[in-house]
This record gives C-alpha cells, sequence and structure tokens, in this order.
C-alpha cells in the first residue's frame, strides 16, 4: 500500500476515533450536570422489577426494568412529600414509571456501603409502596433500654394513626396483588436487631411476592437513597453482565436480541453514511443528467416550433407556401453554366509521323 495512502487513512481513523470519545464525553457530562450523580446510570443485575405475562415466561419490555438494562439515576431531595412518590401518592395522582405508580429508587439497604468482611453492599432498585411514620407517643422516656413494647406507626396515606396492626393494599402493580404490611412485624425487626425503631419506606419490587420490609430490611431512611431512576437503556447492560462474569442466564432471552440487532444497526449506519449513500446519490446523478439532455436531430425530425420557437406552426406554413416553385434540373444540365466549343474537323485516319 502507498505510504500516502496509508498515513491519510490512519489519519481518518484517529479523527474518527478522537470525534467518537469527545461525543461521549460530552454526553456522560451533561448527563452527570443532570443527575448530578457519578455514575449517572446503574445496571440492573436481577429480575426483580421485571413484568413478565405469566410465572413461565421470562421476557423484557422496553419501558420496564429489566436484567440488563442500564437505567438513569437522578439525586433527589428523598424526604417524604418531596420530590418522590410511593405507590399510593402515584395512584391519587395518576403518576407512573417503568409500568406502574409511584416512582423507582436506588437506596442502600439499612444504610449499609460494605458488609463486614469489607465487600461492597450492591445497592436496590425497586418501587416506593408506601411511608410509615414513627409514633412516639406512648414510649416511656426513663425506660432502661429500647421500649420496644410502647412503639408503634402512623400511616398517613391511609390515615392510619399510632398501630401496630397489619393492611392490605389491594390491586397492587401489574399483577393487582394484594401487598400485606405488618406494623408489628416491622418493630419485631427493630428489636431482633437491637435498633432504635425510625420511620422510612416501604419498598418492593414488581416483580417480587413481598414488600423489603417484610422480616429483610428496615423501612428505607430518605439519605439511604440514591437517586431516583428516570429513563432506561435497554439491554446495554448485558455487557458489562458478561463482561464481569455474572450470571447472564436470569436475562430473558428477547433482552440479547435486542442488544445484538441494535448492534448490528449501529454498525450498519455508518456503511450506509459513508459508502451507500454516496454512491446512490452518484447513481441518481447521472440518470437525472441523462433524462435531462436533449437528442440530437436532423432537420426532418425537428417540430416547427424546435426550428424557430418564437412562432407557431401556421406562421411556418405561410412563409413556406410563399417561396417561389422550382422547376427541378434534368438529368442532361448541371447547375454550373458552359461555354460552346468551336467545332473541329477530326481525321478520319490516325495521323503517322513521318519518317525523316
Amino acid at each position: 500500500m502507498d505510504k500516502k495512502k496509508l498515513k491519510k487513512n490512519m489519519g481518518e481513523i484517529t479523527r474518527d476515533i478522537m470525534v467518537a470519545f469527545l461525543i461521549i464525553a460530552v454526553i456522560m457530562l451533561s448527563l452527570y450536570s443532570y443527575c448530578g450523580i457519578w455514575p449517572p446510570m446503574v445496571v440492573i443485575e436481577s429480575g426483580s422489577m421485571e413484568h413478565p405475562p405469566s410465572m413461565t415466561e421470562h421476557r423484557s419490555y422496553v419501558g420496564v426494568i429489566d436484567t440488563g438494562d442500564m437505567v438513569f439515576v437522578k439525586k433527589v431531595n428523598a424526604s417524604y412529600g418531596e420530590d418522590v412518590l410511593t405507590y399510593y401518592q402515584g395512584e391519587e395522582m395518576g403518576h407512573s414509571t417503568y409500568g406502574s405508580y409511584g416512582d423507582v429508587v436506588i437506596y442502600r439497604p439499612n444504610g449499609q456501603k460494605y458488609r463486614g468482611n469489607g465487600d461492597p453492599v450492591i445497592p436496590i432498585i425497586h418501587r416506593l409502596v408506601i411511608w410509615l411514620e414513627i409514633n412516639t407517643t406512648h414510649v416511656n422516656p426513663n425506660f432502661n433500654g429500647i421500649d420496644y413494647a410502647n412503639y408503634s406507626f402512623d400511616v398517613p396515606s391511609l390515615e392510619i394513626y399510632d398501630s401496630t396492626a397489619w393492611f392490605n393494599i389491594t390491586n397492587y402493580g401489574y399483577r393487582q396483588d394484594t401487598v400485606t404490611i405488618n406494623l408489628g412485624r416491622v418493630l419485631r425487626y427493630y428489636e431482633a436487631g437491637g435498633i432504635i425503631p425510625h420511620s422510612g419506606y416501604i419498598t418492593k419490587g414488581d416483580n417480587n411476592p413481598n414488600h423489603d420490609q417484610d422480616s429483610w430490611y428496615e423501612p428505607v431512611l430518605p439519605e439511604w437513597i440514591i437517586g431516583k431512576a428516570w429513563g432506561e437503556l435497554p439491554w446495554f447492560g448485558l455487557i458489562k453482565l458478561w463482561v464481569n462474569g455474572a450470571d447472564t442466564s436470569r436475562a430473558p432471552s428477547n433482552s440479547w436480541t435486542g442488544l445484538f440487532g441494535t448492534i448490528i444497526i449501529l454498525l450498519v449506519i455508518p456503511l450506509i453514511w459513508d459508502y451507500i449513500i454516496p454512491k446512490t446519490r452518484k447513481f441518481l446523478g447521472k440518470r437525472k443528467n441523462t433524462e435531462t439532455e436533449e437528442p440530437i436531430t436532423g432537420l426532418d425530425e425537428q417540430t416547427p416550433e424546435e426550428i424557430d420557437p418564437g412562432k407557431d406552426e401556421n406562421t411556418v406554413n405561410e412563409e413556406v407556401s410563399e417561396e417561389p416553385d422550382l422547376e427541378p434540373p434534368s438529368s442532361t444540365t448541371t447547375s454550373m453554366e458552359t461555354e460552346e466549343l468551336p467545332e473541329m474537323d477530326l481525321p478520319s485516319e490516325p495521323i503517322v509521323p513521318e519518317k525523316e
């Protein structure tokens, strides 16, 4: 290959790479500026938020949080009544995200960043169900220790106050389930862990049978919430999960189909832009030039308008009829005049020169 051509090609490749990195940098900086958090997205590693059509069919949908999706995260004021809405509030106000009422948040379970062995705690992305307000009206301030027996909860959205009983939220979510929240069990969880009871959100994965605070985690304090989920980039998180060696077998099969199809489209677009479009334009340009070219014709094939566009057919016919009639020349005459030569006597016999 010619060195000059190779150098030119390498320069074009380097330029394209730099432009691509610049575009990515601008996009990431814009996301960080809007989200107020870094990184501004998370990869979904489980199917707890999926909406499968049945218990036996595993399928993903655009607009629903599925395994392998990348979800953007926005920093918000997560205090009750501020920048986030629970399922119950969303149902009243008609506010829905990812196929159900209320907001989806990313939070640290029990507020932990690291486990006892130093491993990081993976944040959970689930939907806010309802807010529980701790009630200390009957708590004995002189009690030696924590007076668990006299703590209770208020549930402002349902107008429940000073209660340790259980209640149901019916027709919940895309499956129209019944979610049972046992306030007494939540208090017993505090007692078992030696934790001072506090207010917080009840959270639940759309595809989970029970809520997170049903013997697993404490009600979620606003400061444990990393951010609110918004938007998604479907399927592309599967690449990260695969590179990190995570179990991708739980991802719906149509998520892989969507990923490979999107990658193929992204690879074909530059080919269309750099090769097919210029070739098409060149072909159409040649065809247009061919169609606009006028054929060269003789006078016999030309119409009167082609002979003189300023004159119509009647005018041409009149001019032709005014020309004098010409007699056709005879076959023994020519168009040139000739002089008559004098008559000469020709000898009847050939002349033979005399010998000397």
